[in-house]
């Protein structure tokens, strides 16, 4: 993740010209448990529910959104999501474009943490913004965000995704849509580390709006190896926490981060 990867087939030639930089916002999701995942159900069967993941993230390429502001306004735009894999490992990116591209990309992040769920390969990751290249036709994917992101999905013990220290710059901080997030942090490993911001997708929140139920029985169905309990143990707590602060933003009193 920390350098470029070019794919076996490209040829010095396909790589000599100029790839464009731009800013991005990136989430790296990974299965939580791979390894755990693939002993217990066998290559066929885990084969079968990575073709479903996979499946449902090549649908992933953006479309029309139409997003109320809190100044009660509608803005309308077009993202564009790009999207790879490989292995356990998924990237998505898109141009940063503030709150209606930040809107639509995190809800996007929601469905696919979702999706994992369902088909038994819980996702953890992160994301980050920044400058980077990104160009998955000659499968180059360089700078600062891919960094942040591998980094910060290591650096969490649940089902899930946070936003990485990226966010705190100015040019990026002012534009979550807040009811796609919720403050929490007790899911860091190490809660004084730098990449612990408390800035965390509201996945569950997702679930109840699309599936009208609560996600604790498909996370608990996921709870069979004692070494990962502790991390599907902490998603319930996080689910309880959403429930109870489905409205945090609208709030006047201080919200505990969890």
């Amino acid at each position: 993740m920390e350098a470029m990867a070019v794919t076996a087939d490209q040829s010095d030639e396909s790589l000599s010209s100029p790839v464009a930089v731009g800013t991005y916002v990136v989430c790296l999701l990974d299965v939580l448990g791979f390894e755990h995942i693939l002993g217990q159900l066998g290559l066929e069967v885990l084969h079968s529910k990575y073709e479903l993941l996979v499946a449902h993230v090549r649908k992933q390429t953006g479309g029309i959104d139409i997003v109320p502001l809190p100044d009660g306004t509608t803005a309308v735009g077009w993202p564009e999501v790009g999207n790879a894999y490989f292995s356990d490992s998924m990237i998505f990116w898109t141009r940063y474009a503030g709150t209606i591209g930040l809107f639509s990309f995190t809800q996007m992040i929601s469905d696919v943490i979702c999706h994992g769920i369902e088909i038994g390969l819980p996702l953890r990751g992160g994301i980050a913004a920044g400058d980077a290249i990104l160009d998955s036709s000659r499968g180059v994917f360089l700078g600062e965000p891919l960094v942040e992101v591998a980094r910060l999905e290591r650096a969490q013990a649940w089902i899930g995704a946070s936003f990485g220290p990226s966010f705190q710059a100015e040019r990026f901080k002012c534009n979550f849509y807040l009811n796609t997030v919720l403050p929490f942090r007790s899911h860091y490993k190490e809660p004084d580390r730098q990449l612990a911001t408390g800035i965390a997708i509201d996945w569950p929140r997702r679930w109840r709006e699309a599936r009208k139920s609560e996600p604790d029985a498909a996370i608990k169905a996921l709870d069979v190896s004692p070494p990962f309990s502790p991390y599907y143990q902490m998603s319930l707590r996080f689910a309880e926490f959403s429930r109870q602060n489905h409205d945090w933003f609208n709030r006047q009193s201080h919200l505990d981060y969890g």
